[in-house]
């Protein structure tokens, strides 16, 4: 059996997915970074910057300050490429990475609310086979599989930051995940004389998710460097699977509550030093012990990224002596198998740049703008090889609201 055809159909450009990993776990998992974090390899843990959404670590909230109101919101364009053998295919998507708003609430608590997806699931292709030949070896019969699969999880979550000491903060993230993943197979004979088959799986999955985030910051004169983790505990999703057999037109359940979430941990820290920043984070996710449609057949995951960031001159009258480079590198190990093998290993790189805008009295929104190329590489041959070539553009609005201005 072999792949004969791959076919990225743009219906799925609203998830950015056409990948076919994304058959397996819940598919592909989203990046939750935003901003300029983004550019920095997807930072999180002990990434600390004022007036800024920090997606991964609620105990960044803390650093909003009294007056201000932050909204941000992220896209991106993709072209990807996908081979196998002397088989190439290209595929264009846009999509939201995600939108969140930020203030503050009481004194050293910051709020954030916002919505991302947490996973996509979109793919489409086919694997041929000869089932049978005719005595004379005149006629061939062959069976064509055409598999594909839409749909994902989106998160929807609130979370605070509280800072009770100068140098400690900690927070917290309510999510609720929702969505639904449909799993297609059509089966084709190439004889007339053989009925065809429509098989689709379908699961509505929904459920809560918690994430604890705590970050020190450490002086050293004007340095400064913070540190930071994570905690998510595992959790079962509340979810219903079935299979419908499109030709008999009946359901049958497969299995109740056959989804879980598992173990997610992270640590990472930054260095500040004159107009400089690096950082590095390590996360690590229990797969393994995690559920998919009722199997725990996962891998534990293990993530790791750098990022280094510079401003010329935070003062200068000149646009881009004012704003932020960035630069990053990134790599995760697989959280699911193909068939009996490891999934692909995920390897990225990425720059970008933050430029100020002043947009009113006293106010300051940045527009971030990275690029980003990400190569999926399996670690079995015959499986498909990814490359992506993605630019990230963000916009954090970032306005007075609360200010109390004196008129004579």
């Amino acid at each position: 059996m072999f792949i004969s055809c791959l076919i990225p159909l743009y219906t799925y450009a609203q998830s950015g997915v056409n990948s076919p990993y994304s058959r397996y776990g819940v598919g592909i998992l989203s990046e939750q970074s935003s901003g300029m974090a983004k550019a920095m390899g997807g930072l999180g843990a002990g990434f600390r910057q004022a007036n800024t959404i920090n997606l991964k670590n609620p105990a960044s909230y803390s650093t909003v300050d009294t007056l201000t109101f932050i909204a941000d919101l992220g896209l991106a364009l993709q072209n990807a490429n996908f081979s196998e053998n002397d088989v190439k295919i290209n595929a264009h998507n846009a999509f939201v990475n995600h939108i969140a708003i930020q203030y503050r609430i009481l004194p050293k608590v910051g709020m954030t609310l916002g919505v991302m997806p947490f996973s996509n699931v979109g793919y489409s292709y086919s694997s041929t086979e000869l089932v049978r030949r005719d005595k004379e070896g005149d006629t061939e019969i062959s069976s064509t599989n055409t598999y594909s699969g839409t749909g994902g999880l989106r998160q929807f979550m609130g979370g605070l930051g509280w800072r009770p000491t100068n140098w400690l903060s900690a927070g917290v993230n309510v999510s609720y995940l929702t969505g639904d993943i449909n799993h297609y197979v059509y089966n084709r004979y190439s004889s007339s004389d053989i009925q065809s088959r429509t098989l689709m799986y379908t699961t509505d999955m929904a459920g809560l998710k918690l994430d604890f985030g705590v970050q020190g910051t450490v002086r050293f004169g004007e340095n400064t460097l913070v540190l930071g983790a994570t905690f998510s505990p595992a959790r079962k999703l509340e979810s219903e699977t079935f299979k419908t057999d499109i030709h008999s037109s009946s359901d049958t359940l497969e299995v109740a509550d056959a989804f879980s979430l598992p173990d997610f941990l992270s640590a990472g820290f930054t260095y500040k030093w004159k107009n400089r920043m690096i950082g590095a984070d390590v996360s690590y996710q229990t797969w393994s012990k995690a559920s998919f449609f009722g199997d725990k057949s996962g891998l534990d995951k293990l993530s790791a990224s750098v990022g280094f960031m510079i401003k010329p001159d935070e003062s200068s009258k000149n646009l881009f002596k004012r704003s932020s480079y960035q630069f990053g590198l990134n790599y995760s190990q697989p959280y699911f198998k193909v068939g009996e093998n490891k999934g692909p290993m995920q390897f990225g790189v990425s720059a970008g740049l933050s430029l100020p805008i002043n947009t009113a009295y006293n106010s300051m929104s940045w527009l971030h703008i990275s690029g980003e190329y990400v190569r999926v590489e399996p670690m079995a041959k015959g499986m498909i090889t990814e490359n992506y070539l993605r630019i990230n553009i963000g916009v954090t609005f970032m306005e007075r609201w609360f200010m109390k201005l004196m008129v004579d």
